[in-house]
């Protein structure tokens, strides 16, 4: 009579079998690589990412370019006053000849009274600045076609062989990016549009206005009556 073992031996358990078990999960092995699918994945989340970083970044150029523009105007506004207090009355050249726009004669006057930090024309050994002179220009200076904004700076300091005509590349010219500028001609208190004020009619109370026409190089108040990315040194609510 065949006796049964009092403790047989135990079975090996059985391997799982995910077939028999729905919604089981395959163990991956450790040296499995990614799938074609899933590396499409993350590309397509990084290229997502990417996209968002360069607008991001673009935004915070455009805003910084904005900002120099405005600190800018400003402080040309600021020098243009300190000049008319120091002298009394405005640069007699600059009304005969109707100067308008910071171009190189005009850089010369701040220059030689260090009013404002532009390096147009070259010093002689005394430190002075030497006659405005075509032959007297800085050729190395950012200065050197007037005082740009900061989009045409910023084309000059890619090309610094081009002259004023020159093509910037978010509009206009280098010669149309010069800081502006209308003077109180008479006096009063008040510039207009008799005086250069650009736009239709009105006038603002102060004795200089200076202003950057902005990534397009165009005055906003000329084409479409208010500001629209130009800096302007005064208020625009203040025009009467």
């Amino acid at each position: 009579m065949r006796r049964t073992p009092l403790n047989p031996p135990a079975r090996p358990p059985a391997s799982p079998n995910p077939r028999t078990k729905p919604g089981a999960r395959r163990e991956r092995p450790a040296n499995a690589g990614f799938t074609l699918v899933e590396m499409l994945v993350v590309l397509g989340i990084l290229g997502i990412i990417s996209a968002a970083l360069l607008s991001s970044f673009s935004h915070v150029q455009r805003a910084a370019r904005k900002s120099q523009a405005q600190s800018q105007v400003s402080e040309v506004a600021a020098a243009f006053t300190l000049l008319l207090q120091k002298e009394r009355l405005w640069p007699q050249e600059w009304l005969d000849q109707n100067k308008r726009e910071m171009d190189e004669e005009v850089c010369w006057v701040f220059q030689d009274s260090k009013l404002l930090d532009v390096t147009t024309y070259l010093y002689d050994s005394g430190g002075k600045v030497k006659p405005k002179t075509a032959s007297n220009i800085n050729k190395q200076s950012l200065d050197r076609f007037g005082m740009l904004d900061p989009w045409g700076r910023r084309e000059l300091k890619k090309n610094q062989t081009q002259t004023p005509s020159a093509q910037v590349s978010t509009g206009g010219t280098l010669a149309d990016h010069r800081i502006q500028f209308r003077l109180d001609e008479d006096y009063d208190g008040w510039i207009d549009s008799s005086e250069g004020l650009p736009g239709k009619g009105g006038k603002v109370r102060a004795s200089v206005v200076v202003w950057s026409r902005g990534p397009d190089g165009k005055d906003d108040l000329e084409t479409v009556g208010k500001p629209v990315d130009d800096s302007l040194s005064w208020p625009y609510n203040s025009r009467y």
